[in-house]
């Protein structure tokens, strides 16, 4: 007979598995030992209140920027606007120069003497003379000046375009204008139109410029006869 006493042996993975079946929650060896959790600390007043003025700061730096950019926005917009009203009849204006240089062209077709010695010939150039003066005067009342450039006058690239240079004459020294062929205008402050002129310079550089463009010539003749 067997012992009643004896009872039979369980594997503690049946045990673990029944209980975890069952719901119940087993506390891991040595787990009594551990200390119990420390919770969160709570920031002191003091810390509160730092925290608080740094975000303070930084909403007023934030504001103070975008005021900035802001302020910046509408200073730009104003000179843009400002340069469209400023420089609007640049357009016109540009339209009306060929009529001056036209005008200005038929006045000098026509010289005092021969005006004189014809009486039909003066009251047209008389005439002529009015129309460019009441063009000119239209001109000035929109901020469009005109630019002359007389003899002896220093070339200025900004105000000038030279469309021939030639050997000084007396009087002239080289870099200097020697004759106005058109006049310029601006308007306001901007260059519409550069005064065309023919400038001076010194006599080697003329001899050089004509031989340059004899050789050019010389070149293009070989050229057609090679054609």
């Amino acid at each position: 007979m067997s012992d009643q006493n004896d009872t039979p042996e369980v594997d503690p993975k049946d045990i673990k598995a029944a209980e975890k079946a069952a719901g119940i929650e087993t506390v891991p060896e040595g787990a009594e030992d551990l200390p119990p959790e420390t919770p969160p600390q709570e920031p002191t007043e003091a810390e509160l209140v730092i925290e608080l003025q740094a975000q303070l700061v930084e909403a007023k730096a934030e504001r103070l920027r975008a005021v900035a950019e802001a302020e910046n926005t509408r200073k730009r917009a104003e000179r843009e606007i400002a340069n469209i009203r400023k420089y609007a009849s640049e357009p016109l204006a540009r339209d009306f120069l060929q009529v001056g240089e036209f005008i200005r062209m038929a006045l000098q077709s026509v010289t005092e003497q021969q005006a004189e010695a014809d009486p039909m010939l003066k009251n047209l150039r008389v005439g002529v003379a009015m129309t460019e003066k009441t063009l000119l005067d239209a001109f000035e009342r929109n901020h469009v000046s005109r630019i002359v450039a007389k003899p002896g006058d220093g070339y200025d690239h900004n105000l000038h375009e030279a469309i021939s240079r030639v050997d000084a004459p007396e009087g002239i020294e080289p870099g200097q204008i020697v004759q106005m062929v058109g006049a310029g205008y601006r308007l306001h402050d901007r260059l519409i139109k550069p005064a065309t002129v023919i400038v001076a310079q010194a006599a080697e550089a003329a001899e050089a410029t004509a031989e340059d463009r004899a050789e050019d010539a010389a070149g293009d003749a070989e050229a057609d006869t090679d054609a």
